[in-house]
């Protein structure tokens, strides 16, 4: 059995042959593991079940035997650790998961710039596919159907949120949100991953720091695509009569948005977003949040 071609000569298990292993049953074990890194409590019965269904035998009987191998040990305050021992199949499946999500995000970058947005979301897909519970510690929500075609509409952009940039910032801006989009989560970026001439262009007197400001900018069109797709479902359903507006309350928080925080209006009347009004250094953060009647909501 693979199982047994995973022990040390004495019948402990190999760490660093699960942890490389191309058999989810396999690398699973250690994933869990490392679930301990830092110490944390058992799984709840509903998260059990779920790594029931990848790991080789039952939650509890796993726990037993990383702790039989010496890589986990109970504290005294119900919370489970990784051990030493524990840590060199750890250290060995975090390096794994590095390189996987690094090659991962390269051929979604390529795919992008092909403007292939669903070959960008099948390798997702994929990447998320060889995680143990189907999904990465740092990826956004299972996508919809018409998440590529979102994406998409990114990198075609037309919108007076990106009057008076470059060619090469417009490009490379959409390109930037669009990656965001696809992996649906949001990440800042070194200062040497942006372009001299971007960064010249994108900073400004209220946002001076090029990381900030390319930031919120990519924001910005994440926020556009997504609150203009929740405009036009409502629109063209029967079961959303009231759009209201939702966004942070911050230092940062102009006084138009404050203005329009959590008025309902009717979808057909509802302001555009992103407010072009808008005077935030980190541009209009709103959002569309549809009111179901009789929610209670106003």
């Amino acid at each position: 059995m693979s199982f047994l071609r995973k022990l040390w000569p004495g019948g402990r298990l190999d760490g660093p042959a699960l942890a490389r292993s191309e058999r989810m049953e396999e690398y699973a074990q250690v994933d869990l593991l490392s679930r301990f890194d830092p110490p944390r409590p058992l799984h709840d019965e509903r998260a059990r079940r779920d790594w029931e269904r990848v790991l080789p035998r039952r939650y509890m009987d796993q726990i037993r035997l990383l702790e039989r191998q010496g890589w986990l040990r109970p504290q005294g305050d119900d919370r489970w650790a990784v051990t030493p021992e524990g840590q060199v199949p750890v250290a060995l499946y975090r390096e794994r998961q590095a390189q996987e999500k690094a090659e991962a995000m390269a051929a979604v970058r390529r795919a992008l710039e092909a403007k292939d947005t669903a070959e960008a979301l099948a390798i997702r897909r994929r990447y998320e596919a060889r995680q143990p519970l189907g999904t990465a510690d740092w990826t956004g929500p299972e996508p919809q159907l018409s998440h590529s075609a979102l994406t998409r509409r990114i990198l075609f952009l037309e919108h007076w949120m990106l009057e008076g940039l470059g060619p090469e910032t417009v490009a490379w801006l959409k390109l930037y949100a669009a990656e965001q989009h696809l992996w649906g989560t949001t990440w800042r970026l070194l200062p040497s991953q942006i372009p001299p001439r971007v960064a010249q262009e994108l900073t400004t007197s209220e946002l001076p720091d090029p990381v900030e400001a390319a930031y919120w900018r990519a924001h910005g069109l994440f926020l556009y695509v997504e609150n203009h797709d929740t405009w036009q479902r409502c629109k063209g359903g029967d079961h959303v009569r009231r759009l209201a507006i939702r966004g942070p309350d911050d230092e940062f928080t102009c006084a138009h948005c404050r203005e329009h925080r959590s008025r309902p209006y009717l979808v057909d009347r509802v302001p555009e977003l992103p407010h072009r009004e808008c005077t935030s250094p980190r541009g209009c953060r709103c959002v569309y949040e549809p009111v179901l009647e009789g929610s209670g909501q106003p």
